[in-house]
C-alpha cells in the first residue's frame, strides 16, 4: 500500500514545489520599485527659470561702456515677451532662442553691412539661459559656454525709467539708465554697469 501511495503522491509534492518556487520573488518585489530613475534635481529643474508674469521689460538693451572679454565684445541683452517666459518655462524651447539672452561678437571675425547700414561681424554667440529669474527687484543669468566660460549677470532694473523709456522711444535725447548691476565672464567681473533701453527695429 506504501509503494502505490509514493508515486501518487509525489506529482502533488513536486506541483506544490513549483508554486513555491513560483511566489517566491513577490517577496522581493519591493526591491524592483528602486530601480525606478527619480531624478535627484527635479527641484532645481523645476525651479532654474522664473519670472514675475506682472513685470514686463521686453526689449533690447545695450551698454553705457564697452564689455569684451578675450575676442567676445557684449553686443547686447534680449529681453522677450511675458508670453515667451510661459512657453519656455513651460518646455517650449529652441536652441536658438530664449525669453532673455546675451548676444557676444567676435571682434577679430569679418565684418558686414545689414540692410540698414550698420556694420556687424559674422561670428556672434548668443548665449541662452541655465538659469534665469526675473521680477521688479532683479534680473539675474547665468550660463556656461566653452569659450566665455561662467557667465553670471546680476541687474536691477528702474521700473519707472524702463516704463518712461519705451513710451518715448530711442530718439528722445540721452536715455536714463534702465538696469544697473554687474557682468562676470569666467574669472572677470565687471561691476557698475549700465544698460539702456532700446525698441528694436
Amino acid at each position: 500500500m506504501k509503494r502505490l501511495l509514493i508515486p501518487a503522491l509525489a506529482p502533488l509534492l513536486l506541483l506544490a514545489a513549483c508554486e513555491q518556487k513560483t511566489a517566491a520573488p513577490a517577496a522581493t518585489a519591493p526591491a524592483e520599485e528602486r530601480t525606478v530613475a527619480t531624478p535627484t534635481n527635479s527641484t532645481p529643474t523645476e525651479t532654474a527659470f522664473q519670472h514675475d508674469a506682472a513685470v514686463e521689460l521686453t526689449g533690447f538693451y545695450f551698454t553705457e561702456t564697452p564689455v569684451q572679454a578675450g575676442n567676445w565684445k557684449l553686443t547686447s541683452l534680449d529681453i522677450g515677451q511675458p508670453s515667451d517666459f510661459v512657453d519656455w518655462e513651460a518646455g517650449k524651447r529652441t536652441e536658438t532662442y530664449a525669453p532673455i539672452f546675451l548676444v557676444f561678437d567676435d571682434v577679430t571675425s569679418p565684418t558686414a553691412e545689414n540692410e540698414l547700414g550698420q556694420t556687424y561681424h559674422k561670428v556672434s554667440i548668443r548665449l541662452l539661459p541655465d538659469r534665469y529669474s526675473v521680477d521688479g527687484k532683479t534680473v539675474s543669468f547665468r550660463a556656461n559656454d566653452k569659450r566665455l566660460g561662467e557667465v553670471v549677470l546680476e541687474l536691477y532694473p528702474d521700473l519707472a525709467a524702463y516704463k518712461k523709456a519705451r513710451s518715448s522711444g530711442p530718439n528722445d535725447g540721452v536715455q536714463k539708465p534702465v538696469f544697473t548691476g554687474s557682468l562676470q565672464i569666467g574669472a572677470e567681473r565687471i561691476r557698475n554697469l549700465s544698460f539702456s533701453y532700446h525698441p528694436g527695429e
